[in-house]
């Protein structure tokens, strides 16, 4: 099995069956997979985590995972699976996919159908799966997905409106060498490293997160500029790419990557969120209901106060939203 790395993209196998052998169909989507795209399996959602520290839902959501319920068939099967995706939903998990493993009632497979939402119902007659079975399931797609609103709840959950955030993978600071003084074998993998675990990340955030790291205080324009350098390196090796509907900060996310992602505001400031993040929260909030779009963008984010400053971002945003 691959070994996690954060910020990758991340399908996680959740057993709605005690006992239940995966390890077959994680080799073989790990095979499927597309590159950067890490397969991991769980014996169950709401099952305490192997260190004793919470439940395996918890590590989930701090990851960023996409849930792949596997729930084998048999007379219990859509009771196990839809409780299974109420229970990653009402955090806010994305739930991608249920696999139906073996044979089960046609009744049974109608009413998982009926009541998964949108998530993907998919069939393996052998839970000894090839690569040539799941060959024609969209991964990368299911890597992607987004936490659906209905049902969701609680932090990370329900935005004002009813609207779902992903959680926010945050990169965890090291130290790390001057960008004036590294040279780019230095500086290259570690900006990637940041883009990987916060992408989409405005390039002024991802930049300052290196220049903190490395004992700075200030993002001068003669710090910036290495990093603006590594930034394009990576973009032409393939490894980034740079959104630039704001030139003077473009914003970075790993290459194959989702453009947007609708997510908690984490560490990041109201101005760190890319705009054209807060304008699709805005458009969803809309669809949801909301009349105040400044106030229920500020509700969802977990923020009081209307300042001046976050009043001109959001006027912003509005903006975007409108265009598109």
């Amino acid at each position: 099995m691959r070994a996690y790395a954060p910020g990758v993209p991340e399908l996680l196998l959740v057993s709605t069956t005690a006992g239940f052998d995966a390890r077959d169909l994680v080799r073989a989507m790990e095979r499927q997979a597309p590159e950067g795209v890490s397969v991991r399996s769980a014996p169950g959602l709401l099952a305490p985590r192997r260190d004793g520290d919470g439940l395996v839902r918890d590590a989930t959501r701090a990851r960023g995972a996409t849930v792949v319920v596997v729930a084998p068939g048999g007379p219990d099967l859509a009771n196990h699976a839809l409780l299974t995706i109420e229970g990653a939903r009402s955090v806010g998990l994305p739930v991608a996919a249920v696999v139906v493993a073996g044979p089960g009632g046609a009744d049974q497979r109608a009413v998982l159908r009926e009541h998964a939402g949108a998530a993907a119902v998919v069939e393996l007659d052998d839970p000894q799966a090839s690569s040539g079975a799941v060959a024609g399931w969209p991964l990368g797609q299911w890597a992607s997905a987004e936490p659906a609103p209905a049902g969701a709840s609680g932090s990370g959950g329900a935005a004002g409106g009813g609207v779902a955030l992903a959680p926010y993978s945050a990169w965890e600071p090291r130290a790390v060498a001057d960008p004036r003084t590294a040279g780019r074998g230095v500086i290259d993998p570690v900006l990637a490293e940041i883009v990987a675990a916060e992408g989409p990340v405005l390039s002024s955030r991802a930049y300052a997160l290196y220049n903190r790291a490395a004992g700075g205080k200030k993002l001068t324009t003669i710090v910036r500029a290495p990093l603006s350098s590594a930034a394009y390196r990576l973009r032409m090796a393939g490894r980034v790419e740079i959104d630039e509907e704001d030139p003077d900060d473009p914003t970075l996310r790993p290459a194959g990557s989702p453009r947007v992602r609708v997510r908690e505001l984490g560490p990041r400031t109201l101005d760190e969120v890319p705009l054209d993040e807060v304008a699709e929260l805005m458009d969803r909030l809309a669809t949801a209901g909301a009349t105040d779009l400044k106030r229920a963008t500020l509700d969802a984010y977990g923020l009081v106060r209307l300042t001046a400053k976050a009043d001109e971002y959001l006027e912003r945003a509005i903006a975007l939203a409108a265009e598109g």
